[in-house]
């Protein structure tokens, strides 16, 4: 058997860093008792989606849902961070 960490010193020997990132996500589902609906669902899906990619970008989720909403209201593309764009 090979393990791929071995043979490259960058890559992490857990998946700890995942499990962290998961966690409040688990522990948010886990105490609305899960969601009753498919919007629902979705809108979980979304809403968790925006909030890690911003804190990859290092931008506030928070401001960048206001420039998405605001965009979508006076009806004009929304916001796409430089580190989005192709």
């Amino acid at each position: 058997m090979e393990w791929t960490f071995a043979r490259h010193a960058e890559l992490p020997l857990t998946n700890n860093e995942a499990e962290r990132t998961l966690r409040g996500y688990v522990l948010w589902r886990k105490g609305s008792y899960g969601i009753s609906s498919h919007r629902g669902e979705l809108f979980r899906q979304r809403i968790l989606s925006l909030v890690e990619t911003a804190k990859r970008l290092k931008l506030n989720p928070l401001e960048w849902l206001q420039q998405i909403t605001r965009a979508c209201i006076e009806q004009r593309p929304y916001p796409i961070p430089e580190g989005l764009k192709i």
